[in-house]
C-alpha cells in the first residue's frame, strides 16, 4: 500500500469515527428534544396515502381531510390509552397498597401454623427459634410495605409528569397537523437544499426510512399477536375469567418499556401463592417464564427477517444499541444497519463488498 492510499485510509477510518460520533450524540441526546416533532414526521408520513387517495376520490381540500383524519385519529387513539391506562395505574395502585395487608392476613398465619406444628414435634428448639422467626417475619412485612411505599410512590410521580407529557403531546399532535397538511410544500423545500446528484441519495434514504420502520412495526404487530395468544392460552387453560381480554391488555402492556409481561404475571403470581391457590401461582410463573424465553427467540428472527438482517446480526444490534441508547437504541440501530445494508446493494455507498 502506498503513502497516498495509507494516508487516504486514515483519513476515512477518521471521518467515519467523527461520523459515528455525531450520529450518536444526535441519537442520543437531539433527537429525543425532538421526539414530538419526529412523531408529527411519522404521522404525516403514515398518513399521507389515506389523506392522498381521499382527497382524489372526494376532490375536498386537502387542509380538511388531514383535519378530519387526524382528530378521528388521536380521538380513537386518547380513548384507548384512558381506558387502558386507567384500569392499569387503579390495578397496579391497589395490588401493591394491599400487600402488607395480605401478607398479615394469607402468609403470616400459614408460617404461624407451620411453626406450632413444628414447636409441637420439637419442643426444645423453640426457645432459639422464637426470636429468629419473629425477625423473618418482620423484615418480610417491611419489605413488603417498602415495595409498596415505592411503587405507590413511582404511580404518584408518574401522575406527576402529566403537565409535562401533556405539553409534548399537544406540541406532537400541533406539529402532526402542519406536517401532514403542507407535506409536500415541507418535502419540496427541504429536497431542493441538495444538489440533483445529491436529491436521489436522499429519496432512497427516505424510501428505506419508511420501508424499514414498516417493516419494524410489522415486526412488532407479529410479535404482539404471538404474546397474545400465549397469555390468552395460558388464561383459558387456567381457568381465568375472560382470558382474551386479559390476554389483550397484558399484551400491550408488554411493548412498555421496562414493564413487560412480567409487570402483570410475577404479582399475580406472588398474590395466588399468598392466598393458597397454588394451581395460578405456579401457572402464572410458568406462563411468564415460557413468554419470555419464546420471546427471546423469536425477537431477533422476527425482526431480522422483516428487515433483511441475519438473526445473529440483529441480536447483536438490539443488544449494542440497548447499552448505548436504552429503549431507543434497541429499535433505532437495527433500521440504521438496514439502511445502510440497502443503500450498499444499491450502490449509492460502497461499506463493504456483497
Amino acid at each position: 500500500m502506498s503513502l497516498e492510499k495509507q494516508k487516504a485510509f486514515i483519513i476515512h477510518c477518521i471521518f467515519g469515527f467523527i461520523l459515528l460520533i455525531m450520529v450518536y450524540a444526535g441519537i442520543k441526546y437531539v433527537f429525543p428534544l425532538l421526539m414530538p416533532f419526529v412523531i408529527g414526521i411519522v404521522v404525516a408520513m403514515a398518513f399521507r396515502n389515506v389523506i392522498d387517495l381521499l382527497e382524489e376520490k372526494t376532490h375536498i381540500k386537502r387542509t380538511i381531510i388531514s383535519i378530519v383524519v387526524l382528530i378521528s385519529f388521536y380521538s380513537l387513539v386518547g380513548l384507548i390509552i384512558s381506558l387502558i391506562g386507567a384500569k392499569f395505574f387503579h390495578f397496579i395502585s391497589t395490588l401493591f397498597n394491599s400487600l402488607p395487608s395480605l401478607y398479615k392476613e394469607t402468609l403470616q398465619p400459614v408460617f404461624q401454623m407451620m411453626t406450632d406444628n413444628m414447636f409441637d414435634r420439637f419442643p426444645s428448639i423453640k426457645i432459639y427459634m422464637d426470636d429468629f422467626i419473629n425477625n423473618i417475619g418482620q423484615s418480610i412485612f417491611t419489605y413488603l410495605s417498602n415495595i409498596s411505599t415505592k411503587v405507590v410512590g413511582m404511580v404518584t410521580g408518574l401522575a406527576s409528569q402529566v403537565p409535562t407529557l401533556l405539553i409534548k403531546v399537544i406540541f406532537t399532535i400541533v406539529s402532526s397537523f402542519f406536517f401532514t397538511i403542507d407535506y409536500y410544500k415541507i418535502s419540496n423545500f427541504l429536497i431542493h437544499q441538495f444538489r440533483s446528484e445529491q436529491r436521489d441519495v436522499i429519496i432512497k434514504i427516505k424510501d428505506n426510512i419508511i420501508g424499514s420502520l414498516g417493516k419494524f412495526i410489522k415486526a412488532y404487530a407479529l410479535i404482539i399477536s404471538i404474546t397474545f395468544l400465549e397469555l390468552s392460552l395460558g388464561f383459558k387453560l387456567l381457568s381465568i375469567p375472560t382470558p382474551f381480554l386479559l390476554g389483550g391488555i397484558v399484551a400491550i402492556i408488554d411493548i412498555m418499556p421496562i414493564l413487560g409481561t412480567g409487570a402483570v404475571l410475577l404479582p399475580w403470581s406472588i398474590i395466588a401463592f399468598s392466598m393458597g391457590d397454588t394451581k395460578t401461582g405456579l401457572g402464572m410463573l410458568v406462563l411468564y417464564i415460557f413468554i419470555t424465553v419464546i420471546r427471546q427467540i423469536l425477537e431477533p428472527k422476527i425482526i431480522g427477517q422483516q428487515i433483511g438482517l441475519h438473526p445473529i446480526v440483529t441480536l447483536i444490534l438490539m443488544f449494542i444499541g440497548a447499552q448505548l441508547m436504552g429503549i431507543l437504541g434497541l429499535l433505532i440501530l437495527p433500521v440504521i444497519a438496514t439502511i445502510l445494508v440497502k443503500l450498499n446493494r444499491e450502490g449509492s455507498i460502497h461499506l463493504f463488498k456483497t
